[in-house]
């Protein structure tokens, strides 16, 4: 497999190409045609679907992709290409079982199949929010303190001490430091120490990363995301992050989120660059595993159908082409205190379950506001939980997501954004307060009788 020196050689001699063609006649040409030979269609009325040979179809046409298109330094302009030995390698060497964490926080995450009987790793916090400073800590114990939760990826920190961090200044260093720290001091006062994260969220550019190599922030059973810039493009930061942290140690996570209606396309044209994304993300970043995001260009959330379906077809087609360790986000349009985050998160987790993906979040309001807790991932991991147990399979799993997205969809435009956590949570001493909890209580019972799982 290429070693990132060999990386950062082709980032350096590649085809030359300007951004604005890679992007129209690279990205957006191949993604149509690739549809279309392949006749890759998008049911709303089958979210979850049943048809192997679709989901083969958008591998194949993801592994064209790859080989065809590469990967776009936007530094130096240059097109990172890896062959078919190259990314087949990347396949062959993944790792199908981690152990992450310590001691006895430690857990086995893994690829899931498609229907797999496991139970699967559940991922709690509210990854990609801007989080105020004083309310960080507890609401990461908030999360730490549920049981069903297995990791952590919790958001950053946008102000430290009153002062707005921008990126590249020193402020970064001290706001990944400082997100870290707390996630520790959270750790240890919830009475997990050894939990493991996915974490640096404070940190846009390398220097938080940098900053945080050592065991007093980040140990090496923790990790972080590197992003795949929208579509398929990276750069010297990322590249960066890369070379940090494969020779600290911690796991490096590629973190893809294309655009449904961006260069790609609808759809069909995300579901294929998200297996090409995948593909390279292994042969250039060395990634240990993968999070799969898609957004909608209007809603942003993965509550929308297109964005489950994503969910769906890109696991299915990974599954059973290349069993990666994939983490399919669970972000709602609603929030924390309302009733309609509830049916975003049954949809999303039962999407994520059935069709060879681990649940990470609950990133409510898209991460626009702080307004989550650990409540409510509790109620995504007993979903979760709930769904393995009773054996629900692709069929059933689709008439229940189709069920619960009825519920709210015609919401999406304009959700109830719920409440922030200091209003849902007695902070001091970091419980739910009892009109969160009657609510949570009510919609669990409603949603059980709703689809028929013992949640």
């Amino acid at each position: 497999m290429n070693s990132i020196w060999e990386v950062i050689d082709k980032a350096e001699t590649g085809p030359y190409m300007e951004e604005r063609d890679f992007d129209l006649k690279v990205v957006a040409k191949k993604c149509r045609e690739l549809v279309k030979e392949y006749e890759i269609r998008f049911d709303p009325n089958e979210i979850v679907t049943t048809d192997d040979s679709m989901a083969d179809d958008v591998y194949e046409a993801g592994m064209r992709l790859a080989l065809e298109a590469g990967i776009y330094c936007i530094n130096t302009k240059r097109i990172i290409k890896f062959d078919e030995s190259e990314i087949k390698e990347g396949i062959l060497s993944a790792p199908k079982e981690l152990v992450i964490g310590q001691g006895r926080d430690s857990r086995v995450l893994y690829a899931r199949g498609i229907e797999d009987s496991r139970r699967p790793i559940i991922c709690g916090g509210q990854a990609g929010a801007a989080i105020p400073e004083e309310w960080y800590l507890p609401m990461s114990i908030s999360y730490m303190k549920e049981p069903l939760i297995d990791m952590i990826n919790n958001g950053g920190l946008a102000i430290v001490e009153g002062r707005k961090v921008r990126t590249n200044t020193p402020l970064e260093i001290q706001a990944t430091r400082r997100e870290l720290t707390m996630l520790r001091e959270a750790a240890a006062r919830a009475g997990r120490p050894g939990i493991s994260f996915i974490a640096g969220e404070s940190s846009v550019s390398v220097l938080g990363d940098l900053a945080i190599a050592s065991e007093r922030y980040m140990r090496p059973s923790d990790a972080h995301l590197v992003a795949l810039l929208n579509e398929l493009k990276t750069d010297y930061d990322r590249i960066s992050k890369v070379v940090n942290f494969t020779e600290y140690g911690a796991f490096n996570v590629t973190l893809v989120d294309p655009i449904i209606g961006g260069y790609a396309g609808g759809p069909e044209g995300v579901a294929v660059c998200f297996i090409a994304s995948f593909l390279l993300g292994r042969a250039m970043y060395r990634s240990e595993y993968h999070v799969c995001h898609p957004i909608h260009f209007r809603y942003m959330s993965t509550s929308a159908v297109e964005c489950m379906w994503n969910l769906n077809i890109v696991g299915q087609a990974m599954a059973r082409n290349a069993p990666f360790i994939i983490m399919g986000d669970v972000w709602t349009s609603a929030g924390a205190g309302s009733e309609m985050i509830f049916y975003e998160i049954g949809a999303n987790t039962i999407t994520n379950v059935v069709t060879g993906t681990h649940p990470l979040g609950v990133s409510a309001t898209n991460g626009k506001y702080p307004h989550a807790s650990g409540l409510e991932t509790r109620f995504m991991a007993e979903v979760a939980v709930a769904a393995v147990r009773s054996k629900l399979n692709r069929k059933g799993a689709n008439d229940l997501v189709v069920k619960l997205a009825s519920e709210y969809k015609d919401k999406m435009g304009k959700p109830d954004i719920g409440r922030p956590f200091p209003e849902l949570y007695d902070v001091n001493r970091v419980i739910p307060k009892p009109e969160w909890n009657a609510l949570y209580l009510s919609m669990k019972k409603k949603i059980s009788e709703l689809t028929g799982l013992d949640i």
